[in-house]
């Protein structure tokens, strides 16, 4: 497997990680996507179009969005390691793969984690690990960071900052996409 691994994370829940990989899956043609979600038991890889597409699922999103294929990963994480690796399997002959959720981060080596943090500003203590790891930061909000304290200390690697407003879509996408692009070839 020779693909390049972008790791969407994120800092809290509905920060705006779906609607991200979306914009990241629409313009980045050959890329499939790996939907990560935290299960209290049982583990689960599927890419079942049945379910997959789902109405209202963030897989069906990352589907029509350009995903040549999606896969679901529901863990616990006690073995998500190998419930990652048999889903980087089912990606062969990609171009890259997406992969939504912070917990994957940690078990990969991806070539570019991206850190989304919303105009609170707030990161729960288990995101600021890979918000300091971060290679690209994105402020989800079209307004100034409010408490803005906590982003002096967001990435110890000089990550690259960008304002983009998720809910609509707007910002600085196209200087982000050329980034990206640029960044993994």
């Amino acid at each position: 497997m020779s693909f390049k691994i972008i790791s969407v994370t994120g800092a809290h829940s509905s920060v705006g990680k779906t609607t991200l990989c979306s914009i990241l899956l629409e313009n980045l043609k050959g890329f499939g996507a790996v939907k990560f979600t935290k299960t209290p038991l049982y583990t689960s890889v599927i890419d079942d179009p049945d379910i997959i597409m789902q109405k209202d699922k963030d897989t069906a999103i990352m589907s029509r969005s350009g995903a040549e294929k999606v896969v679901w990963v529901k863990s616990s994480g006690s073995d998500l390691e190998h419930d990652l690796g048999l889903a980087m399997g089912m990606m062969d002959g990609l171009k890259g793969v997406v992969f939504e959720g912070n917990s994957p981060a940690k078990y990969l080596n991806p070539d570019l984690i991206i850190f989304i943090i919303g105009e609170d500003g707030q990161i729960k203590p288990s995101a600021r690990e890979l918000s300091e790891k971060a290679d690209v930061i994105v402020i989800n909000s079209p307004r100034q960071i409010k408490n803005s304290s906590s982003m002096t200390s967001l990435s110890q690697k000089n990550a690259l900052t960008f304002r983009i407003d998720l809910i609509k879509k707007q910002g600085e996408i196209d200087k982000f996409i050329a980034y990206i692009k640029k960044y993994i070839n």
